[in-house]
């Protein structure tokens, strides 16, 4: 795996961030969780991955879902969005986690979760891995994952997401 770098540059000085910063979705539906077998780590975990230039937090985690499950999503907001309508200032999707990993080394990662939801209007998409960074993509359900060769942190995320996700009703 590549080795990414976050730079801060405050006037001439420029310094590294110290992290690498991640984003991933979380999607449930008809009471299972998507998430997909990592090539690098070989375990199961949600689609996600590193932020690029240009994009927020928000917009790299629909990215990702699509780029390593082929499903097209929108972010849902663990949060109400409480801007007035002002082109100053835009309101972006929270994440409803956020946690440190260690698994990257040697930089540990700032990790953003999101739930996210099938875009609107988006026939059903088949689910296609992204083999370049998956092995493969699948669906889970709560006694799926007890089983599931996975990091504990996913285990009980993913559990968590199972009823919780604002569309597990």
């Amino acid at each position: 795996m590549p080795r990414r770098t976050i730079l801060l540059k405050d006037d001439d000085v420029v310094k590294d961030a110290g992290f690498i910063y991640i984003c991933a979705g979380y999607l449930v539906e008809d009471g299972k969780v998507l998430l997909v077998h990592h090539n690098v780590f070989d375990k199961w975990v949600p689609p996600g991955g590193h932020i690029e230039a240009g994009q927020t937090f928000a917009e790299t985690a629909a990215r990702e879902v699509e780029e390593e499950t082929g499903v097209k999503v929108e972010l849902i907001s663990s949060q109400p969005n409480i801007n007035p309508k002002d082109k100053a200032a835009v309101a972006e999707a929270v994440p409803f986690y956020v946690d440190v990993e260690y698994a990257f080394k040697p930089t540990p990662a700032i990790v953003q979760f999101f739930w996210v939801r099938r875009k609107k209007g988006v026939p059903g998409t088949a689910l296609k891995a992204q083999t370049k960074e998956v092995y493969n993509v699948g669906w889970f359900d709560k006694e799926q994952l007890q089983s599931l060769p996975t990091f504990e942190q996913v285990r009980t995320v993913s559990t968590y997401a199972l009823t919780h996700h604002p569309d597990a009703k």
